[in-house]
């Protein structure tokens, strides 16, 4: 978003010229056969390169780690054990978590009808806690307005939790 607190205009017939007072040039061209204007921005801070966006790139897209059917597998000998490996059975098919440069979403519940997603900026604090020696961690995001994602069983934890951390901004907590 561009604010302009001081304008100079330069009027031809056919172009106009914005001036801001961040030297950043806005030319309008108007031509007179087509009804279509042109815009062209330059600026020479380094803000301009902050604010392109590029292709948003994937940089992890799966279902939860299968280590967290292992415990739950070998508890299927017992009649209860049954209800906590349909339970992870069932994440591992109707869970996929993807992570991405822009933002997180997790997609869940039955052909992945429920979608969350959020941005980096709205991170405020990043939780997690291993889970079988290391193989796996549950992520819990918590947002600026305390609201929180939790991912069950990232699998590649350290990884992603970096590439997260490098995606927040340097005020984000870690433990």
């Amino acid at each position: 978003m561009l604010f302009i607190t001081s304008l100079t205009f330069s009027i031809s017939e056919t172009n106009v010229k914005l001036i801001s007072t961040k030297r950043k040039t806005i030319n309008l061209s108007f031509p007179r056969k087509n009804k279509n204007v042109i815009l062209n921005m330059q600026g020479n801070s380094n803000d301009d390169e902050k604010q392109k966006l590029g292709p948003e790139k994937v940089f992890f897209e799966g279902p939860p780690s299968k280590v967290e059917l292992i415990i739950p597998f070998f508890s299927i000998l017992t009649v209860i054990g049954i209800i906590p490996f349909i339970t992870t059975l069932l994440r591992q098919f109707w869970v996929t978590y993807k992570i991405t440069n822009r933002r997180i979403s997790v997609d869940s519940g039955f052909q992945g009808k429920n979608r969350a997603e959020i941005v980096y900026r709205d991170i405020k604090k990043i939780k997690y806690i291993k889970r079988l020696g290391g193989e796996a961690a549950d992520v819990v995001l918590v947002l600026k307005d305390n609201a929180q994602l939790e991912l069950r069983s990232l699998p590649n934890w350290e990884e992603n939790v970096e590439f997260i951390k490098t995606n927040c901004g340097p005020d984000v907590e870690c433990s």
